[in-house]
């Protein structure tokens, strides 16, 4: 029984030094930029470890906000994020509902289809999707960058595990006191898979923020992606102040880090939940 115990206990000693690892692997690059960008060393920052100089990070934030373009690429990113997320929530939780509570011909087929492009590369589809997006003139426009990135199958999949916890009997109940599709799908569903597409909203937060190859293979000079604008920048070795560079990642990381701090429990919540079901 001790060797038992003694066992658990080692266990639990490396899964939590593997946690650690894997936590300090994560935060560290992002303490990195945050130290660089409050510091007077201006050339070697590889040995900065510590912010010693926030007047100076203050103004290098200043100046990303007001020469690199920043502000005008976070505003753009974030009109196209929130169109993205708006038209995945249409998309994702009425082709949840229907796949939930509906028989239809082909459905179990169509769901394995769905299921299955999740396994695709972007790459291998990436071609034909600029050709039908450019067909409908919609290069360099706000619709045009959102349209590939609100198609989401994992949404679909994860707002259907959590539909698997409404009974069915509720939605006939329902049916048979005279409710229709929509006073259905926005007064019963909606309202019982809340976690679930808090969840999916966030991870589509987190895709479209952070997208480089699509907003950048779609647009031109009217739209200002924040991902080509920081690589725009890091290209320029000579011409802009490294901190400069440093304040405008920082800049650009800060509001999927504070989408997912307000919104961490239940998205923790909304995974476990839907792993479980699953």
């Amino acid at each position: 029984m001790r060797k038992g115990k003694n066992i658990g206990k080692a266990e639990g000693i490396i899964f939590s030094l593997l946690g650690l690892l894997w936590a300090f692997g994560c935060i560290f690059p992002i303490w990195k930029v945050f130290c660089a960008t409050f510091s007077k060393e201006t050339t070697n920052l590889t040995t900065v470890m510590l912010p010693d100089s926030f007047s100076n990070g203050i103004s290098k934030v200043y100046t990303a906000l007001t020469s690199v373009n920043v502000m005008e690429a976070t505003v753009d990113t974030a009109i196209y994020t929130l169109i993205s997320i708006v038209g995945m929530l249409i998309m994702c939780s009425l082709a949840s509902y229907e796949f939930s509570f509906y028989k239809f011909p082909g459905k179990k087929l169509l769901f394995s289809v769905l299921m299955g492009a999740m396994m695709l590369p972007f790459i291998l589809y990436v071609v034909p999707l600029y050709r039908f997006v450019y067909q409908l003139g919609l290069t360099d426009t706000y619709l045009g960058v959102a349209i590939p990135i609100m198609i989401s199958p994992m949404s679909v999949f994860i707002l259907n595990q959590f539909s698997e916890s409404i009974p069915v009997s509720l939605i006939e109940s329902a049916r048979i006191d005279g409710a229709g599709h929509f006073q259905i799908f926005f007064r019963i569903y909606l309202p019982l898979v809340r976690n679930g597409l808090i969840t999916v909203t966030v991870l589509m937060f987190l895709r479209s923020w952070g997208a480089y190859m699509w907003p950048a293979l779609v647009t031109g000079n009217e739209i200002l992606p924040v991902s080509r604008t920081i690589a725009n920048l890091l290209s320029k070795f000579f011409y802009v102040d490294v901190r400069v560079k440093m304040a405008a990642m920082l800049l650009a990381m800060i509001p999927p880090m504070v989408i997912y701090v307000i919104f961490q429990k239940r998205v923790i919540e909304g995974m476990t939940m839907s792993s479980v079901k699953g």
